[in-house]
């Protein structure tokens, strides 16, 4: 006789992944130029495009997260160092301008011989010049190093810019009324030199209400030193624990979310279950991190059998809001997002955004060193369950308050893909035509109208290029 056992097993609903399903073509009655992509990380957080970094330490810290918010996308900083160097780090991105700078400055102490080569290297005419403080003192111009020793013998006053006048900089790089702009903090130290380069990048930044960019931080339920230094400097706090359906996790946060007052998103959750529960402990969640053993450098559900694909448990945390009623609670996708084509299912499944680790992890911002390999350039990336990972210490409780012994991550490398900026414009325009495709012009627009298609082995060989050797 068949029990409840075996109908555990042939009624067992189908936990759909990226590459099960496509999206179905739609009538476009706008190009894809067209498309916005305004979204929500947390209830009251805005982006401008629905990406978000994930908080690795391999791929979120504050260069990441600069760069994701001048895009209009957000970095969650990381948690696998010391509470004080992750506030450091949100702190550089909320005091960064809004706008793209560049690292490029002479001391004033370098000889002119050596600037004039470091400047011919940049292809910059101007430089700008600081003391052995870093505090600014002047400009030095390609064509009045001829005839000096160092460089301090030839400095050049000229206008620096607060972080407040950033705008105004780039107005005047832009017109031409200077060859570049050096970008100065309140004690006049150099924060960056804007460049033409710069002042054209196609930026269009997340900011808060005070003009600043956003930026996330990762915490733990129970580090409550950790959560009251971030709170009110970073914008959201992410949870990152692995599995928040967890009673201790929500009794934790509950008691420490009463005093909050940045947005408070928790994940990681992988049911409809997990949202209702957690909704019915803790008053003020702006936001749910969902799927569970999704990502590249996972080996959760290899390892201990258990898991919820990020597209199934999408789909399954955003029922159970509509069904509490709740739909202005945004979902981030976590795991698993290899491209745009991903990003889209995730968005059409309803997310409102998605978190990426391995997309940005080989890029000049992300904080790993360059590794070469023959021929080849290289960034590492691990999970943050690896061993490397761990034996950091400050993220084990990630995975279980008490620090677990099996490792459910693994460390590898990621090919080299040079800035961030570009691998987010590529992002964010095939995610736009993506969305043509359906016929959707906005995130909302797609929720209404997607439609998905159950795909056959032979159908996911078959959309993918084939029959040519590439």
């Amino acid at each position: 006789m068949v029990g409840s056992f075996y109908d555990k097993l042939a009624k067992a609903p189908q936990a759909f992944t990226f590459e099960d399903l496509i999206l179905l073509p739609g009538l476009a009655e706008i190009e894809p130029w067209q498309v916005r992509l305004e979204t929500k990380f947390s209830v009251n957080l805005e982006l401008k495009i629905p990406f978000a970094a994930a908080p690795m330490d391999t791929v979120s810290e504050w260069q990441v997260g600069v760069a994701l918010a001048l895009k209009g996308g957000i970095a969650v900083i990381h948690r696998n160092m010391p509470r004080e160097e992750q506030l450091e780090h949100v702190r550089r991105v909320k005091e960064h301008p809004p706008l793209k700078i560049t690292n490029v400055y002479l001391e004033a102490n370098v000889s002119c011989q050596a600037a004039r080569e470091y400047m011919r290297e940049l292809g910059l005419r101007t430089v700008p010049v600081v003391d052995r403080g870093g505090k600014f003192v002047g400009y030095a111009v390609y064509g009045l190093l001829e005839n000096c020793k160092m460089v301090a013998e030839a400095v050049k006053p000229g206008k620096a810019y607060s972080v407040e006048e950033a705008l105004k900089a780039r107005k005047a790089v832009l017109n031409g009324e200077v060859d570049v702009a050096a970008i100065l903090d309140s004690k006049g130290l150099l924060i960056g030199t804007l460049t033409v380069a710069d002042a054209l990048e196609d930026i269009n930044p997340a900011l808060d209400k005070s003009g600043r960019l956003v930026v996330g931080a990762a915490i733990s339920p129970f580090d409550v030193e950790r959560i009251k230094m971030l709170d009110g400097v970073a914008d959201v706090l992410v949870v990152d624990v692995a599995h928040a359906h967890n009673r201790n996790v929500i009794e934790s946060l509950k008691k420490v979310s009463k005093e909050l007052t940045s947005d408070l998103v928790v994940g990681n959750i992988g049911s409809g279950e997990a949202a209702k529960d957690i909704l019915a402990s803790i008053e003020n969640v702006a936001g749910f991190r969902v799927g569970i053993a999704s990502g590249s450098i996972c080996k959760t559900g290899e390892v201990v059998g258990v898991a919820a694909p990020t597209l199934y448990a999408v789909a399954l945390v955003r029922d159970a809001l509509e069904e509490l009623g709740a739909t202005n609670i945004p979902i981030i996708a976590d795991g698993g997002i290899k491209g745009a084509g991903d990003a889209v299912k995730a968005l059409a499944a309803g997310a409102w955004a998605v978190m990426c680790g391995r997309l940005f992890a080989g890029t000049d911002e992300a904080p790993a060193p360059l590794v070469r390999i023959g021929d080849k350039v290289y960034k590492p990336y691990r999970g943050m369950a690896s061993r490397g990972a761990l034996e950091k210490r400050w993220a084990m409780d990630r995975y279980s308050r008490r620090a677990k012994k099996v490792e459910e991550g693994v460390e590898g490398l990621v090919e080299y893909r040079g800035s961030i900026y570009r691998v987010i414009d590529e992002l964010v325009e095939a995610l736009k035509a993506a969305l043509g495709y359906v016929g959707a012009k906005s995130i909302p627009e797609l929720w209404r109208k997607a439609r998905f298609a159950k795909l056959s082995p032979r159908g996911v060989q078959e959309i993918r290029p084939h029959s040519i050797h590439i």
